[in-house]
């Protein structure tokens, strides 16, 4: 097993602190990156990242993802220039839409995403340059903005990017979504809970839209949020099966069928999750359905699982353990990282 890997947090249930705890651990067991999702309505992703590249020297500190529905672009391009000078040169931007339920119950309209999606990465990398920027599109308008210029400091010395070519990864399902991630992404992200036949389908689009653009499919990086849970009795830990039963209960029935499963093996989970609550719909997750969609058991079953996800076209899979066993399965990827190295 090639050693990249990343690990992926959300805004729980660990605290920063906890965060950045496991950030300095895996950043010793040899992990490549570190990633944070600005999920509504839990602790936000800045806060954490500027700390994990303060509190740290090597590990690359990424968004994972960031929307330019409730922060503008504009916004977004200040935000990740500060964390890459505060990480001097670690950065990573992955850009998405975002849940759009949440977005919208935040009274903001979800329109044109893909047209969103391709704009703000344009205008984002524009503004990285150092340019001034003007642009009017379908979805992101910008008028003379030059990142690091304000009326009311002009005086004062100019903030100025370290890196004007930061990695942006376009977080992507669907495949008009996937083919725009080929045509203009350094990186995809690939969501949470999708199968290793899903990753094939994946690729394949990703391809499409590279080879529009003109561009080798080879260098686009495909890296995926892995649900990990590790335990030495090889039982999956209940918050996985929680998170699965939102997931396949509100899933494309077409990503369904890549897994094996089909909409009325899911059906009874959907309506236990809408009448009796997570928990109880938790239940009804399937063993076969985890195994399928998680790297989840024992170590060795872990292990196979992500070799499994790497054969199918993943390059950089991100483990996230939703705060359980942390620490052991930051344990278990060093192991393989170890023995990477002392096999070569």
């Amino acid at each position: 097993m090639v050693g990249r890997f990343g690990i992926g947090f959300t805004g729980a249930p660990l605290s920063v602190g906890g965060m950045i705890r496991y950030v300095n651990l895996a950043e010793k067991s040899g992990f490549e990156s570190a990633w944070v999702a600005e999920d509504y309505f839990l602790r936000d992703a800045v806060s954490p990242l500027a700390c994990f590249a303060l509190a740290t020297k090597r590990i690359k500190v990424a968004f994972g993802v960031i929307n330019p529905y409730s922060r503008n672009p504009a916004v977004i391009a200040e935000t990740i220039a500060t964390i890459d000078e505060l990480s001097r040169g670690r950065a990573i931007l992955a850009l998405g839409t975002g849940v759009p339920p949440l977005i919208e119950q935040m009274g903001i309209e979800f329109e044109r995403p893909l047209s969103t999606i391709r704009e703000s990465a344009h205008v984002i990398r524009e503004l990285l340059t150092g340019k001034e920027v003007t642009f009017q599109g379908s979805a992101i308008n910008l008028k003379n903005v030059t990142l690091g210029v304000n009326p009311y400091f002009l005086l004062l010395k100019r903030f100025k990017p370290i890196r004007s070519n930061i990695p942006i990864y376009i977080a992507a399902i669907g495949p008009k979504m996937l083919q725009l991630a080929g045509e203009i992404g350094d990186g995809v992200l690939l969501t949470a809970a999708c199968s290793s036949q899903y990753v094939k389908y994946a690729v394949e689009n990703i391809k499409v839209g590279a080879e529009k653009a003109g561009r080798d499919p080879a260098k686009i990086d495909v890296a995926a949020i892995i649900l990990y849970s590790v335990s030495r009795n090889g039982r999956p830990n209940d918050a996985v099966r929680g998170f699965l039963s939102y997931s396949l209960s509100y899933s494309n029935p077409e990503y369904l069928r890549m897994g094996g499963f089909d909409e009325t093996e899911i059906e009874p989970i959907k309506e236990a999750l809408e009448k009796k609550g997570m928990l109880e719909a938790s239940k009804l997750v399937t063993d076969a359905m985890v195994d399928t969609h998680a790297a989840a058991g024992t170590p060795d079953r872990c292990r196979e699982k992500l070799e499994e996800y790497k054969s199918a076209g993943v390059t950089l899979p991100i483990i996230f353990t939703m705060g359980t066993n942390t620490g052991m399965a930051i344990k278990t990827i060093g192991e393989y990282i170890t023995q990477d190295e002392k096999d070569k």
